[in-house]
């Protein structure tokens, strides 16, 4: 009896598995690289807008030296002056009136609105003279010395104390830094050590920043 023998042949799949592996390795690769660099992006763009939102909030809280005072003095300029329009209106009107009474001196109606009249007049002098003589004035004066700040207010009970020179009637003085919210009072009786770790101070170190304070 005769056998047939049959021929194999083998073929190696392993340089194209390697092939294979090595592009699926390569498009991992690839696609790590760019979800890290999304990431750094992502956190250097947060890092700098918190930065810069801490600054503003800064510049926002920080109190700036004679600028509260000149905004105060246009708004009552500004009030004094629509104060004053408004008497010389009432004027005007007790001028006509008065006018027209003598034309007419049984008048009683006349009468009564000249009347009204002087006692509207004398309701804004009144308001006109609140607004020059009893309006209250606070000024800022700040020295920065690093990343921290003194800052020093003077209060005057009225407006024309301070134009005339007087001394102010109240003072106060405090600390601030670059990167809190947090103020740390000088001359006051009570304990301020959640303030003092904000600013990263010990009470020595706070006090010692206190000969800045402007008298």
């Amino acid at each position: 009896m005769a056998y047939k023998v049959f021929e194999t042949t083998s073929h190696d799949y392993d340089p194209v598995n390697k092939y294979i592996d090595e592009k699926a390795r390569l498009r991992r690769t690839k696609s790590t690289w760019r979800n890290t660099k999304s990431l750094a992006l992502f956190l250097l763009a947060l890092g700098l807008f918190l930065i810069l939102a801490a600054y503003a909030y800064h510049i926002f809280k920080k109190p700036h030296p004679l600028t509260k005072y000149s905004s105060e003095i246009v708004n009552k300029k500004s009030i004094e002056n629509d104060l004053n329009k408004e008497i010389s209106k009432k004027n005007d009107l007790i001028e006509k009136k008065s006018e027209e009474l003598q034309s007419n001196p049984e008048n009683e109606l006349l009468k009564k609105e000249i009347e009204n009249l002087k006692k509207e007049k004398t309701e804004i002098e009144k308001k006109l003279e609140n607004v020059v003589y009893d309006e209250s004035v606070t000024v800022f004066k700040s020295k920065e010395l690093g990343e921290y700040t003194v800052t020093t207010g003077f209060a005057w009970n009225k407006v024309d104390d301070l134009r005339f020179g007087k001394e102010h009637d109240s003072d106060w003085c405090y600390l601030e830094s670059d990167f809190t919210s947090a103020k740390y009072y000088f001359n006051i009786e009570r304990e301020q050590n959640a303030l003092l770790n904000e600013l990263r101070l010990t009470k020595n170190q706070a006090e010692s920043y206190k000969n800045h304070c402007k008298n």
